[in-house]
């Protein structure tokens, strides 16, 4: 396990699949990311690539099936490279086995760097094949908060997506704008997973640990805020560059209306950060 810390925050990072596995927040000594437990998410943090949700899909009439759900850096161990004591670097790149489930070759890399109480989340993706690469990219980190009084409120409002069986409604005509997500149970027992349209998101989730929220910050074209809806006391807020499939949308992944796209040897970043408070 990796770890990186200033005067604020203690994090530790694990290289197998370049995910959080504790964020401490030392003015209270909280523990504020998801630790397991039985019987609801057995996950803490997800790095979402090259695929947001199911990974079937077609590439010049070939048959394409992603093994895992939101792609494989999340089952990938990635090359560390500790820059100083509150930055750290994971890469990773294609390799024969990851050809055979998304035929593109690609470097990738996640920055994690504390600045004063802010964990800033960079990743880079580096076309290196010789035609153009298309994919999605997106995090899913869980972060505590208590069912019965967390609440997540928007900086303005925005356009909620339906999911239907796990597929965007394209022709949505309800127009349904929202600026705030209850964290109670039944809201994810009747949505699963809250979807939106974006720019330049600011949210800010209160936790219910003691007064401590957390203020999200990216600029993606969509997010998503899920928790388990049965058990477990946290929130994910999932920021997307890419989307799941629309229904009726082309299986073509060059075809998908949300698709990001590299040319030969182009580059691409992407950040987010999460701000910790105490505002008691």
């Amino acid at each position: 396990m990796e770890k990186i810390e200033n005067e604020f925050l203690k994090v530790s990072i694990n290289p197998q699949g370049a995910v959080l596995t504790s964020i401490i927040f030392k003015e209270t000594n909280d523990e504020l990311l998801y630790q397991v437990e039985e019987g609801s998410w057995p996950f803490q943090d997800v790095q979402i690539f090259p695929l947001i949700g199911a990974g079937k899909f077609k590439y010049e009439n070939k048959e394409f099936n992603l093994k895992m759900r939101h792609g494989f850096i999340r089952s990938t161990l990635l090359s560390v490279n500790k820059i100083d004591d509150s930055t750290l670097k994971l890469s990773t790149r294609s390799n024969e086995n990851t050809l055979l489930e998304y035929p593109f070759k690609f470097e990738f890399s996640l920055t994690y760097k504390l600045i004063k109480n802010k964990l800033l989340v960079t990743s880079e993706i580096k076309n290196i094949d010789n035609k153009e690469i298309y994919f999605s990219y997106g995090s899913h980190t869980g972060i505590r908060a208590y069912s019965y009084n967390g609440l997540i409120n928007f900086d303005k409002d925005y356009q909620f997506l339906p999911l239907i069986s796990g597929f965007i409604e394209q022709n949505n005509k309800d127009n349904i704008l929202m600026n705030c997500v209850n964290l109670k149970k039944d809201s994810f027992k009747k949505r699963d997973t809250f979807v939106f349209s974006g720019k330049k998101e600011n949210l800010e989730l209160y936790t219910g640990v003691k007064n401590i929220t957390v203020n999200y910050e990216f600029d993606a074209p969509y997010f998503a805020i899920w928790s388990n809806p049965n058990k477990g006391d946290f929130v994910c807020v999932e920021p997307r560059w890419g989307i799941s499939n629309y229904i009726e949308e082309s299986k073509d992944l060059s075809q998908r209306i949300a698709i990001n796209k590299l040319k030969e040897n182009e580059t691409k970043s992407f950040s987010y950060s999460l701000t910790f408070k105490n505002i008691d």
